[in-house]
């Protein structure tokens, strides 16, 4: 059997610093009962034990619903729905509490092998499930008594934090409790996003295997997962969209037919899944001395191939303060400089660059609109740039062809006619 070394020493050094990152932080992970019927669930545990090995927090939410369905079919019992929601009469709330109860020890018996395991063996790590949650009623909706569907009420965080303190990997099942003693069967998309929000998780992560969602892109803002949510009757979106405005800061969505999708999605740069982020990701902001090198490693292979003009170290840490930046994870994935030019009231938009592996998608175009909203606050009326292969690019982002001769005096001076620069400019 052939062993690529070199793809597992890059796989090493690309997750090291997220293996740091992730040390002490907290991850809501929620996966569907219908998953747990497919053949990678022991692959997907797992990997949810090894993030416990790497020091991460694990919180794991199950539902049931599949098994539910299964209970009231064995039995013939008719189940009903109203608006995507269960109504639990005394035979479903029983036949629900078999099912969940069955499928947290499936999920226990995984877990347990997985822990105690070669390679992951480690006898100081433990799976705690029990009465975490405190729920109430959903009461009457429409007319419909949902009689034991519940809601969320509380969730015991003090405990909970001291659980994944002590190492413990926390399993929490749908089922919640009233003072009273009444059993609510609830959510676990709910579940998982109450107890990401109330313990201010990290992350909140759905494992999903649905086939009918909307294509997703690799990265989604809140704006656009309330564009989505607003057209989708998908509970985890809702969930999503509450928890990001109640302390969470980002989100994964990853399919459960992804081998080893988890792993890669947390301990690779680009993943493999969706991340929703609360926070600017990959926007544009001025670069500090600290990113100089950043900047030097993203331009050199272009200045290499003659799409950039060379600069030294020493000129791109002068004109720092002229540079913006995109960086993902500390890492520079792409620049540009702004130059004002007294005469004219115009500027030099330069030094543009995106690295190869992120070209597909906007970066490229937030750069731009940050460099024309830089000049427009610097009172600047018309950008000019020099491209040697990117005219038809620059023309689609309002840009027109332009002459030598209207170059500013001392940008005239200095042009390079051996690199044979296509002059482009655009009012602002």
């Amino acid at each position: 059997m052939s062993f690529n070394h070199s793809s597992l020493v890059g796989f090493f050094r690309e997750a090291a610093p997220y293996i740091h990152m992730h040390r002490g932080k907290t991850f809501v992970i929620a996966i569907s009962g219908s998953i747990l019927q497919h053949d990678a669930i022991r692959k997907l545990l797992s990997d949810v034990a090894l993030l416990s090995t790497l020091g991460a927090r694990i919180i794991l939410v199950h539902g049931a619903r599949a098994q539910i369905e299964a209970q009231l079919t064995a039995h013939k019992h008719q189940g009903i729905i109203h608006n995507g929601l269960r109504i639990t009469d005394d035979k479903t709330l029983e036949l629900s509490k078999a099912a969940i109860g069955a499928a947290r020890l499936e999920i226990e018996n995984h877990l347990n092998r997985a822990l105690n395991r070669p390679p992951i063996v480690n006898n100081s790590l433990g799976i705690i499930s029990g009465n975490f949650l405190t729920a109430k009623p959903v009461g009457v909706i429409d007319g419909f008594d949902h009689l034991h569907t519940g809601k969320v009420r509380k969730v015991n965080e003090l405990q909970l934090e001291q659980l994944l303190e002590n190492g413990n990997i926390v399993l929490l099942s749908p089922l919640g409790y009233s003072p009273t003693g009444q059993i609510y069967n609830l959510r676990f998309e709910e579940v998982a996003g109450f107890t990401a929000s109330k313990l201010k998780a990290d992350k909140l992560i759905f494992i999903h295997d649905k086939t009918n969602l909307p294509e997703l892109p690799e990265e989604l803002n809140l704006k656009k997962l309330d564009e989505i949510k607003s057209t989708s009757n998908e509970q985890m979106f809702q969930e999503i969209s509450h928890a990001m405005r109640n302390g969470v800061e980002r989100a994964h969505l990853i399919a459960a037919d992804t081998d080893g999708g988890l792993l890669l999605e947390l301990y690779t740069r680009d993943g493999t899944g969706t991340m929703i982020d609360n926070s600017q990701y990959d926007e544009p902001r001025e670069a500090s001395i600290d990113d100089v090198q950043g900047i030097l490693d993203l331009i050199r292979p272009l200045e290499d191939q003659g799409i950039l003009t060379k600069r030294s170290r020493e000129q791109v840490e002068l004109d720092i303060a002229n540079f913006s930046i995109i960086e993902r994870d500390g890492k520079v994935i792409g620049c540009a400089a702004l130059y004002i030019i007294e005469e004219n009231r115009s500027a030099e938009l330069a030094c543009l660059a995106i690295h190869k592996d992120y070209r597909s998608g906007q970066r490229g175009i937030k750069l731009v609109s940050h460099i024309i909203a830089l000049a427009k606050k610097a009172n600047v009326k018309k950008l000019i740039c020099l491209t040697t292969q990117s005219i038809d690019w620059f023309k689609e982002r309002g840009f027109v062809s332009d002459s030598i001769e209207n170059l500013p005096s001392h940008k005239k001076a200095l042009y390079n006619s051996s690199r044979k620069s296509k002059v482009m400019s655009r009012n602002i």
